[in-house]
């Protein structure tokens, strides 16, 4: 190929560049419910729902730190309201929040849109005078979603997470063995990972056996070379109502 070849081809690949560019913005922008990041390196994503629930968040931010870990928390308004402090903690020990609804009901996937985002404004309201600012993150409780709760998050400035790797820690028989093992066996570059520090609807489980396989799952984790970030820094999505995130990684 000749130099005036080349230079025929420049436009056509500066166009390439910023289309795809462009793709990838609004792929970011079109995002209603993301799983997993891109996996473009090799990072994870724990994440912890239904807190915060002392002693067991405390705890769990204790083997955080001591693992210099990073994680993301899904905070429950309604449990928000009566352990302000371990919110506070969460961060200041440099974790993402996001919000997990106000009463973790069943029965939010078949409100009206309407219903469904009083009970959203409920969270944000009982989250944000404690974080210092609107959470851009949901996580659905149980996983549910519809599309009229989709629609709604989409129209507040929220993107819906789930997670495609689950500790299974929810089971009131789940060993820390078994939990760890569950997380460890389905690891992969990009994963956001299902663990937690409360219980359905705020309530006030024993969260022993997560916080016994915590540090193990850190361990293992580091010792594959993966990096444990938190659901911003994986996928690129703002932490925020109305700031701009680094950039999508999301999982095509």
């Amino acid at each position: 190929m000749g130099i005036t070849d080349c230079r025929r081809l420049a436009p056509l690949l500066l166009l390439f560049v910023v289309l795809a560019g462009a793709s990838a913005c609004a792929s970011a922008a079109r995002a209603q419910h993301v799983s997993a990041g891109c996996g473009r390196s090799r990072r994870i994503a724990l994440t912890f729902d239904d807190g915060p629930n002392p002693p067991f968040t405390p705890q769990l931010l204790d083997e955080l730190r001591a693992g210099r870990a990073r994680a993301t928390f899904f905070d429950e308004g309604e449990a928000a309201q009566a352990d302000p402090a371990d919110v506070r903690r969460e961060v200041a020990d440099g974790m993402a929040i996001g919000s997990h609804s106000f009463s973790h009901s069943k029965s939010l996937p078949a409100m009206s849109a309407t219903d469904f985002t009083s009970d959203l404004g409920r969270a944000e309201e009982a989250l944000a005078p404690l974080l210092g600012f609107r959470p851009a993150l949901y996580r659905p409780p149980y996983g549910h979603k519809s599309h009229t709760m989709l629609g709604a998050l989409r129209r507040a400035g929220y993107v819906s997470i789930g997670w495609d790797v689950d500790s299974g820690d929810w089971r009131a028989d789940a060993t820390p063995d078994e939990i760890a093992a569950n997380v460890l066996a389905r690891a992969h570059p990009g994963a956001i990972v299902l663990l937690h520090d409360g219980g359905l609807g705020g309530g006030n489980p024993d969260r022993r056996a997560t916080v016994e396989a915590l540090p193990r799952i850190i361990e293992a984790l580091r010792q594959q070379g993966y990096e444990l970030v938190t659901v911003p820094e994986l996928t690129g999505l703002p932490e925020r109502q109305g700031a701009t995130g680094a950039g999508a990684c999301l999982a095509s």
